[in-house]
């Protein structure tokens, strides 16, 4: 049994923070599932509200036997404006996590396209609020690489924070071609003592992330949402952690994606597969779970 779970991929939110195109892309699979299976499902009650806030996470957590959850805003605005913006966006998950000190670690969640003002506020909330590193969303339209960006990345660096960027698949008007994991090689060299996190291991384009990992000391990656293959292809997910444990036991953490998997495989699930299987022995199963994340973040 390990000793600690920590889940390094989690997102709280309410309906207002994000643009009304990203949440019909997310909800389009569920709206089909309801029409194709006559499940009698209402919308509301999928995601009342599209709102996941603070106590529904603790009570997953507490539920899964996760200690502690990495909080990861999304800020979209740039993509479609909505009604709440990404720096109120960002104080309410602040805030909600300042009520549990001892179980949320909140990021700040930014696009790194706001140029000098996204510098500004990421600093104002490592003032104000000791944040620990930020979360970036490629698909809303930038090539990490881009020259441009590369204030922003010494800025990141500067204030050691971690940065974790979403990698893989995107939906709506989001751009999965922004989201290659091999897009970092220029980011991580540019600047080695910026640890980059690359979420959902790389998804379609893992052997890239695998590369990066193995290349660059300060390359990491999260395997939430790896329980997307599941209940129905547990080989695959078996497959996949087994990758893990070969190619990079010390890079990689737990992740969940919380809530977005919650209606067909739970957190708690998904935490009973990583312990219960034998994809590794128990020493990577610990690294996984906890020891590899509080390494870089020094918790």
């Amino acid at each position: 049994m390990v000793l600690m779970i920590i889940d390094s991929h989690v997102h709280m939110y309410i309906r207002d923070m994000q643009p009304d195109s990203i949440v019909e892309a997310y909800l389009a699979p569920l709206k089909a599932l309801e029409a194709i299976m006559d499940m009698g499902v209402e919308e509301e009650f999928i995601w009342p509200e599209f709102r996941a806030d603070d106590n529904e996470l603790i009570k997953g957590m507490d539920m899964a036997g996760v200690d502690k959850s990495i909080i990861l805003p999304l800020d979209h605005g740039l993509v479609e404006k909505p009604k709440i913006d990404f720096e109120e966006m960002n104080q309410w998950v602040f805030e909600r996590s300042e009520i549990h000190p001892d179980r949320l670690i909140p990021f700040v969640g930014i696009d790194p396209n706001r140029g000098a003002r996204a510098i500004e506020f990421v600093e104002e909330c490592v003032r104000k609020w000791d944040a620990k590193g930020v979360k970036v969303y490629p698909a809303n339209g930038f090539y990490p690489q881009d020259e441009n960006l590369d204030d922003f990345w010494t800025a990141m660096e500067d204030m050691e924070l971690v940065v974790i960027t979403h990698s893989g698949a995107a939906w709506g008007p989001l751009k999965e071609e922004y989201c290659h994991p091999a897009f970092y090689e220029t980011v991580l060299e540019r600047h080695p003592s910026l640890k980059i996190v690359i979420a959902h291991l790389g998804g379609k384009w893992r052997d890239e992330s695998y590369d990066l990992l193995e290349r660059y000391d300060n390359a990491f990656a999260d395997c939430s949402a790896l329980q997307g293959w599941l209940p129905s292809q547990p080989d695959m997910a078996m497959e996949r952690l087994k990758e893990v444990a070969e190619k990079a036991p010390d890079k990689v953490f737990f992740g969940s994606d919380w809530p977005v998997f919650e209606l067909s495989y739970t957190t708690k699930q998904w935490v009973e597969f990583v312990l219960e299987n034998n994809w590794a022995n128990e020493d990577v199963k610990e690294k996984l779970m906890h020891l590899n994340v509080r390494k870089i973040l020094d918790i």
